[in-house]
């Protein structure tokens, strides 16, 4: 049998042919997503016992890196399922839910993250969305597969004014607004009005949010996929014919990989039990680092190329704009970076 891997190495080919047209259009890769459950990589983190891969968290990693090296779209939705049904992986997990929705996943279901809400500065906890009588209702930015998604990890008020996190089902669900991003275009990460969508239950169980949760997964996974999408970045520009400028900025690019592998690699060694707080600061850290760092660097890279670099639709070109997604991520530059600078002032 083949490990997680070796088949996302197997995949990485087609994903890049076809990655161009996918960007061009800026609609949905549904083509990729049907390869992702062909392989049975739906089942990236589902426990062995229930019938998945069951790679942990430096296996699911490890899988989305490469990926993002043929399409980072597509490594970004897979990292939405996988770190939602992360969730069901902590102890105090519902156990009929947890063994229903890895028996979704094995089905080739698809479970997409509707959290992030405009105005709401990535606070989830300002979430005006809403559950009445086992519906929800608001509408959500940035819901990575769209309404292709069969389930979505949903923050929302109960009737008790409390955020929490809810699993709902992709009914009564629109598009609110349509999906024209520079960069991750075949994610279709599109605002969608959640108009009566049944809700499943609490995710994995009431008070994750504020609890013991796994959300460091989404943050880690988000870190893991643009570190690939900058190996693949290092990878062609070193192929080509290179003057002391591109050569000086390849190296920086280089050295500035290793330090975002190394520190990636020590979130994962150091991962506890249960995640604390002192973790959670870690992570966020590790998030921040890298992704503005990778940014940073490849934009030396793209300036020092020129010429045929500079045109939209080259692959040097998408792949910096895929880059400059990392920083809006969760947790989004600004949020991290009020925090880290209140904790640096004491």
């Amino acid at each position: 049998m083949q490990s997680a891997t070796d088949v996302a190495t197997s995949l990485v080919p087609r994903l890049a042919e076809a990655e161009p047209e996918h960007d061009r259009k800026g609609v949905l890769a549904a083509d990729n997503l049907r390869l992702l459950a062909e392989a049975g990589l739906l089942t990236l983190n589902v426990p062995r016992e229930h019938g998945g891969l069951g790679e942990r968290l430096g296996g699911t990693l490890e899988t989305l890196r490469i990926l993002a090296q043929g399409s980072p779209s597509t490594a970004l939705m897979l990292a939405m399922h996988t770190s939602t049904l992360a969730h069901y992986l902590i102890e105090s997990a519902d156990p009929k839910q947890r063994a229903w929705a890895y028996g979704e996943a094995v089905a080739g279901k698809l479970f997409g993250v509707a959290n992030s809400e405009a105005g709401a500065a990535g606070d989830v906890k300002q979430s005006k969305a809403e559950v009445r009588d086992g519906h929800v209702f608001g509408a959500k930015s940035f819901c990575s597969m769209g309404t292709h998604a069969d389930y979505f990890m949903f923050a929302a008020r109960d009737q008790a004014g409390t955020v929490d996190y809810w699993l709902v089902a992709n009914e009564r669900v629109t598009v609110d607004t349509p999906w024209n991003a520079v960069g991750m275009r075949s994610s279709e990460s599109v605002s969608l009005k959640f108009d009566g969508a049944p809700v499943v239950g609490p995710l994995a169980c009431r008070g994750l949010l504020d609890g013991i949760n796994n959300r460091h997964w989404a943050t880690l996974s988000f870190t893991a996929i643009f570190i690939g999408i900058a190996e693949s970045l290092l990878e062609e520009v070193t192929k080509q014919k290179s003057g002391i400028l591109q050569a000086t900025n390849a190296v920086d690019l280089h050295l500035t990989l290793q330090a975002c592998r190394s520190f990636l690699r020590h979130c994962v060694e150091t991962e506890p039990p249960v995640t604390d707080g002192a973790y959670r600061k870690l992570v966020r850290d590790c998030k921040l680092f890298v992704t503005r760092s990778l940014a940073r660097e490849a934009s030396a890279v793209w300036i020092a190329q020129g010429g045929s670099s500079y045109r939209f639709d080259s692959s040097v070109s998408r792949k910096i704009r895929d880059l400059m997604a990392g920083p809006a991520l969760r947790p989004p530059v600004g949020v991290s970076f009020d925090e880290l600078w209140g904790e640096l002032r004491g």
